[in-house]
Formats: C-alpha cells, structure tokens, sequence
C-alpha cells in the first residue's frame, strides 16, 4: 500500500524550522528599555508609574523625574484611590525602587499605612481601614510592599498561615477567597510572597503551588491560554521562581518545546515591545512586565530580593547611620554581609582575608575552585579565604607580607586597602612613592585624587567595617 505523508507530522517539522528567541543572556533589554520610556514620555500618557518605574531600575535605568510625577500624582490623588489597600502597596514598591522614602510620600507615611491595614487574622485589609478579608492580591501585595521597603512582616505567622488557607485545592490561588478556579499569575504571586516570608520550595504550600504550575505549563513551556494572561502570568512566574531561588529556564521547568524564558520571549516584537499574543500588536503591560522578568533572570536575583536587601539594614545600623546607605548597596551586590544575630558591627576592624574577599566579590571575579597548594606558609589549602586570595594575588590586587607569608588574620590598614582600591584601579602604576616616602604614599595620592578615602582615615591604623564600605562603594562608582 502507498505511504501517505501525515500534515501532523509535516506541521511539526516546519515548527522546529521557525527562528526561536535569543536567550536572555544573549538578548539586549535595551530596546524594550527604549520602548518603556517612549510609552512614559509620549503626550497624553495616563498610566500608574509604580511597575514601570520598577522594570525601569531593574534594567539600570534612573528614574528620578518620573518619581517626582508619582509624587505629584499621589498628592493631588491622581492614579491613586485613597480607600484600596493595593494603591498604597503598588505605590510603595514604585518609591522604594527609585530610592524615594515611602515612609513620607506625597503627604503618606505609606509603609505605617500598609502596616496599620493588617487585621488580626494577619490577613492585610482589602481596603486600607483594614475592612475585607476576600481579596487575596491586596494580602500579597502587603507583604511585599512592606519586603521590599525593608520592613519586618508583622504578625508573620499569621500573615502566612492566612495566605496557606487561601491555597485552592488544586494547589493554585486566586485573586479573591471566594473564587474556586486558579490562575498562573496570582499563584506567581503568591510564590513570591511565601519568599518574602522566609518559606522555601519545600514548604508544603510552596510545593502545591509548585506542582499546580507545572501542571498548567505546556509543551512549548508556555502556560495554558485559559488561566493566563500571556506574559503578564509568565513574568509573576519567574519573579517568584527567581525568589526561591529557582532557574526557570531549566530544570523541572523545561518543556521540550522550551522554558518559561522562551516563551516569554515569543511575545517579544522586532522593536524590542511585547504583546499580548505572539505576533500581535504592542501592548504596554506586557512589555514592563516582560522587562522586570527578564531584569531578575540576567541578574540572578529578584528586583524585589534586591531592594528587600538594599533596605532591610542591620539592627546596628540605622537608616540614620551614616553607612547606611553604602552598606545596603553592597550587601545587594553580595559584596557584603551580616551576622547570623542580625548585626553588622561596623566599627569592628577588617581582617586582610576579609578585604580580599570583598575586593574579589566588587570585581565579580570567580575565586579558584581549584585550591591547589598555597604559596603562603600561613594559608593552608583548607582556609576559607585561600580561593579569594590566591586569585587575588594572581590578578596583582594583593600580595604576601615577608617572604612567604600573607597574615589572613591580621587587621587590614587604611593604606593597604587605599593600595589594593588603586591596583583594582588598573592606577598602580602611577602609585609610586617618591624617595623618603612611605611605601604607600603614591597609592594615597591616588586613592585622594579618586574620592577614595573615607573619614578619619590614618594610613596605619586598622579599617573599620563601615569604612570599608565608604571606599568600596566610592570605587564602584568610580569604575
């Protein structure tokens, strides 16, 4: 009998020769940056700001006149309802996100607002007088709002317990109690804000909301069209997966026709915008929602993780601190960290093993996996900081003090690490102390003509902490 050619089989063999979406790393944002801003800018625009604004610093974009307008809307009660818990909380992650204070905002104290709308089943108020228990965004959005502007969850357990018990059977969420059917982006959502309250992938909840999206999620790594909304559900799925610490481009979350990064990117057009459905017109939501997501996936952390760290501080260190500032920055870079008790101690003295970390982590140099035999006599292979030091050396940034010593333990002073800033520099050679001078005389001229040097400094006595992140921070600015 004759074969006939199947027109299934045909369709799938011209499906595997369409051009598929550059992945994100290989993917410039600008063009989607570009067209963000030309919606902002155009005559007659009339949107909230507060998501755009966030897509907007997560690329790396200033946002500073368009916080100003926010502000002048807030206070003159434009785009935003003084009665819905959600316009205070949006608002929040909008000013938080271009280092405005939410905290005293077009005439709102908008953190103590949120904060105040809690009722006493944990649950954050429908409405900002703390009325309604049904609208599970407006919880959400609470808890995230408060998470972002650096703010303890109060009544944590609580607010956790509340959100649990509004988990529909099937492991997804709605946007409202009283809804039984899920959908993909309230449960994106709700990953996020289980993050947000210190929950992992294997909280019992977590892994329901898990499985649920994994059921909806079709071969082609997109989401099924009858509870999603395209790229708007895609983007609050990676936002929460990239919070728990989750690659959505791989793993459990790869289909044989794709990830969720690719399918996101299917909505993508020429001009770098997003629609609603591949091929379709330019829809402005998608497009800023396309941004953050793809913002979190390049970076490797969430923007609201970022901006969680960058202002939750350190009970040692106030938002008056005069640190205050350079350390969240820092500790959002992962150049930073704290202690387990929650304190930074940012008068205790810099070991020279600590600095070189530091250094390491502001360069984003990959300390060596491969340890090997140390070439200091005071750094066994076995030492914490023998990765970040050997690498260190190797790059000219350190060196040794004697012959075959590096003192990992002794406290750094101000003119080693004005020395080590100027080599990172790439200034080194210029660094030379003149005849009769100090060894590091050269490298304090240097670091003086750079804005390097913090307040108080003395070349030989021990850096603190917070001086440190005074230099580190004036370096990165400075590169």
């Amino acid at each position: 009998m004759k074969k006939r050619f199947c027109p299934l089989l045909l369709f799938f063999i011209l499906l595997t020769l369409l051009p598929t979406p550059a992945p994100v790393a290989a993917q410039d944002l600008a063009p989607t940056v570009k067209c963000v801003s030309q919606v902002i800018g155009a005559s007659g625009f009339s949107e909230r700001l507060d998501w755009p604004i966030l897509a907007l610093v997560g690329a790396g974009e200033k946002v500073g006149s368009l916080i100003r307008v926010r502000e002048g809307q807030v206070r003159q009660g434009e785009l935003f309802d003084v009665r819905r818990s959600t316009d205070y909380q949006r608002t929040i992650v909008g000013v938080v996100a271009a280092g405005a204070n939410p905290r005293n905002f077009g005439g709102y104290n908008l953190v103590q607002k949120v904060k105040d709308s809690q009722r006493e089943s944990g649950k954050f108020g429908d409405l900002i007088s703390g009325e309604g228990e049904k609208l599970v965004n407006a919880h959400i959005w609470g808890i995230l709002s408060l998470y972002v502007a650096g703010e303890s969850i109060p009544n944590k357990l609580r607010a956790l317990s509340w959100l649990v018990n509004s988990q529909n059977g099937d492991g997804g969420f709605s946007v409202e109690t009283s809804l039984q059917g899920s959908d993909v982006d309230m449960t994106g959502m709700a990953l996020m804000a289980f993050a947000a309250l210190d929950q992992q992938a294997d909280h019992p909840a977590v892994k329901k909301a898990l499985d649920y999206l994994k059921s909806q999620l079709q071969s082609d790594g997109d989401f099924s069209s009858w509870n999603s909304s395209g790229p708007e559900s895609i983007a609050q799925v990676i936002h929460g997966l990239v919070m728990l610490g989750i690659d959505p481009a791989g793993g459990e979350w790869r289909r044989p026709g794709g990830s969720l990064v690719t399918a996101l990117q299917r909505y993508r057009r020429a001009d770098g915008s997003y629609s609603r459905r591949p091929g379709g017109g330019m829809d402005f939501i998608s497009t800023y929602q396309a941004l953050a997501a793809l913002g979190d996936v390049k970076r490797g952390m969430s923007i609201y993780t970022l901006l969680h760290r960058e202002n939750a501080g350190f009970v040692d260190l106030p938002r008056g601190h005069s640190a205050f500032s350079d350390v969240s920055k820092l500790v959002s870079r992962q150049v930073l960290g704290g202690y387990h008790d929650g304190s930074f101690r940012p008068e205790n003295p810099v070991k020279r093993a600590e600095f070189t970390k530091m250094i390491v982590a502001a360069l984003d140099i990959l300390p060596k996996t491969n340890k090997g035999t140390s070439r200091f006599a005071d750094l066994p292979s076995s030492h914490w900081a023998t990765p970040f030091i050997l690498v260190a050396v190797d790059r000219g940034l350190v060196a040794g003090k004697g012959k075959n010593l590096f003192a990992p333990d002794d406290n750094i002073s101000g003119a080693e690490v004005m020395t080590t800033l100027v080599r990172a520099l790439g200034e080194g050679k210029k660094a030379v102390a003149k005849p009769g001078e100090a060894w590091y005389a050269g490298s304090l001229r240097v670091a003086r003509e750079k804005g390097l040097l913090y307040s108080g400094f003395v070349a030989t006595r021990p850096a603190t902490r917070a001086q440190c992140a005074y230099s580190l921070m004036r370096f990165l600015e400075g590169r």
